[in-house]
């Protein structure tokens, strides 16, 4: 079980490893320090990079922790809520069942609800 688990795991963490690097050398370190210190623009860049990024749910702290020292908390804990929840590839396999306008409703209240509490953990921190 551990093997298969692993062999699974891995690619995914690779490629998580990859984009969290290639956004580290990417991206200039003020422009992720100015977007991830601001306590609104740091909540809605990585909920907008957990919709893009779609790894895996397993993944998704290992890429939110190369990100740990320049986005406040709760822009991390929006990205760790969103994510797992709403990404590409779920939106296009739940199209199969739902409508656009229910998808585009489902989106809305849970990116709303990880706003919300991403946004309610800066003003506590």
């Amino acid at each position: 079980m551990f093997r298969d688990e692993v062999s699974a795991m891995l690619p995914a963490l690779f490629f998580g490893a990859a984009v969290a690097g290639l956004i580290q050398v990417a991206v200039s370190r003020e422009t992720l320090i100015g977007v991830g210190g601001h306590p609104v623009y740091g909540v809605l860049a990585l909920i907008a990079l957990a919709f893009v990024v779609a790894i895996c749910s397993n993944v998704d702290a290992f890429f939110a922790l190369s990100l740990a020292s320049t986005f406040s908390p709760g822009a991390l804990i929006a990205f760790l809520v969103f994510g797992p929840m709403i990404d590409v590839k779920m939106l296009a396999m739940l199209s199969t069942t739902f409508r656009a306008r229910t998808l585009a409703a489902i989106t809305f209240v849970v990116a709303l609800a990880a706003a919300v509490l991403g946004l309610g953990v800066n003003l506590l921190v």
